[in-house]
């Protein structure tokens, strides 16, 4: 345990120990039908962390959406819209990465990870 206050900040380890990090909600998006408009979001938090509203979120989506259907970031949030175009089964990543400053602009190492990956689904129909 010695060793791990020798590589990390006491920070560092308040923030494992009581398992402070990103998350991306699980969550079933909607089915789509081709044509049709389409709406749905998920959500993120940063886990047992009162003030994660001071914290910056940034998303990366990583694979294939539907044709027809965009994101937007918002805030803590990716909303899905549009009208999808082509029948199948869309599989991606969401990638969250959150950052905390202090005063002076410097990174505080707000979380034990950066970074957190959910993997969803989203169908479309003819």
């Amino acid at each position: 345990m010695s060793l791990a206050f020798m590589f990390c900040s006491c920070d560092e380890i308040y923030e494992c120990v009581f398992n402070i990090n990103p998350e991306i909600h699980q969550k079933q998006l909607l089915i789509g039908v081709v044509g049709e408009r389409y709406e749905d979001f998920i959500t993120a938090e940063i886990s047992n962390e009162v003030n994660d509203n001071d914290y910056d979120y940034f998303f990366d989506i990583i694979g294939e959406l539907p044709p027809g259907i965009f994101y937007d970031v918002n805030r803590r949030s990716v909303d899905f819209f549009g009208r999808p175009e082509e029948a199948g089964i869309y599989r991606f990543r969401v990638e969250l990465f959150v950052e905390g400053y202090d005063y002076n602009g410097y990174d505080r190492s707000p979380t034990c990870r950066e970074s957190t990956v959910r993997e969803f689904t989203i169908q479309v129909l003819d």
